[in-house]
């Protein structure tokens, strides 16, 4: 029988695609031809590509959720969030690194941001040293984190609130400096709820325009917005943007009315033209879970599996975390997967994120 290192390349790199991530960082000390292989660009964005999502939240640990195998692992929070972690305020995902949002512990109206990789567990924290006497974010700022055609990733802050004048910055963090985009105005009201998704290196938030309701676009290669419509009427609440297929937006509605019906979207593909959507599935049964049962920012963390199943990590009664699958059959394989107590519930309430676990590095 041939060992790993008499194996063709070819057979040895499909080999360490299909293995998980957690295993690829301790599979590097096997062999200099697997470190490597392992350590090399186009590799570690293949396997990412090819990884399947996960769920993850940040509570007491960070916690992760196999949506294949069930199973959930726990790793300690970085140290820089260890007095704050009941202050952070959102996660976005791109590349297997988080962009974090977290407000000060002493001080609620300031933010800070950091690039955080929790299968490495490097943390990197971004400082504010534009515009402002203060060098702080604010409350009211927004974010988001992608990268140009040259793979350079760049942070977005954009703000429109009470306490400045709209401002919209860049964060290259090649350079790890700040600029402001002159051109650039804030004209839109963000959701609250809706911290945005990264797909294909662009930003998708969910944002109103007087009585208008439509997606927000940011290009990172041209660095300008752009809006794309939506074909019916947007709500302006219980929506939920997520990726799809790798290159896709998903939008989940769920009507608040019982028996709280729900609608799945999926867009065109992001980088062909115009972008539209049409309706993929939707699944009504007296059954369903209300996604923001009882507070206003608990909102779900969900996926879109085959067979048009949804998938979705949700907070119940404001004190339990539930994880189930949604069809037109109904709902199944239900479990609650963290329990907390009416005093200590702040810890539900942004549940979870979707995730997938690289060896990308920090920027």
């Amino acid at each position: 029988m041939a060992s790993f290192s008499t194996m063709p390349l070819d057979l040895t790199k499909e080999i360490l695609y299909r293995t998980p991530a957690e295993s690829l960082v301790r599979a590097k000390a096997t062999c200099k031809q697997w470190n490597d292989l392992i350590k090399d660009k186009r590799f570690i964005y293949e396997h990412w590509r090819r990884s399947p999502e996960r769920f993850l939240r940040a509570d007491q640990t960070v916690q992760i959720l196999d949506l294949v195998n069930r199973t959930r692992s726990d790793s300690p929070i970085p140290n820089e969030l260890q007095l704050s972690i009941s202050n952070v305020m959102a996660m976005i995902h791109c590349d297997g690194l988080m962009l974090c949002v977290w407000s000060d512990k002493e001080y609620f109206m300031f933010r800070n941001i950091a690039l955080w990789n929790p299968l490495t567990r490097n943390f990197n924290v971004i400082e504010h040293r534009l515009a402002r006497e203060s060098h702080r974010f604010l409350m009211g700022d927004n974010f988001g984190i992608g990268y140009d055609v040259r793979g350079n990733y760049k942070i977005l802050m954009f703000s429109a609130n009470h306490y400045c004048k709209a401002v919209v910055e860049i964060y290259e963090c090649m350079s790890k400096s700040w600029r402001t985009l002159v051109d650039s105005k804030v004209d839109w009201e963000a959701y609250p709820w809706d911290h945005g998704v990264s797909v294909v290196g662009n930003m998708y938030w969910l944002v109103k325009k007087k009585i208008i309701n439509y997606i927000l676009a940011f290009d990172f290669s041209v660095e300008t917005f752009k809006e794309i419509w939506f074909c019916h009427h947007l709500p302006y609440d219980n929506n939920y943007l997520g990726c799809f297929d790798g290159d896709k937006l998903s939008l989940l509605h769920q009507n608040q009315d019982y028996p709280s019906p729900i609608e799945v979207w999926v867009s065109s593909k992001l980088d062909v033209g115009n972008v539209t959507f049409a309706k993929y599935f939707s699944v009504s049964s007296p059954y369903l879970p209300a996604f923001r049962y009882l507070t206003f920012w608990a909102h779900p963390v969900y996926c879109i599996a085959k067979h048009e199943r949804i998938i979705a990590w949700y907070t119940m009664f404001s004190t339990c975390l539930i994880l189930c699958e949604i069809d037109e059959g109904g709902v199944s394989n239900q479990f609650v997967t963290a329990q907390h107590y009416w005093d200590d519930c702040m810890g539900t309430f942004n549940c979870g994120y979707v995730y997938k676990p690289s060896l990308v590095p920090l920027p």
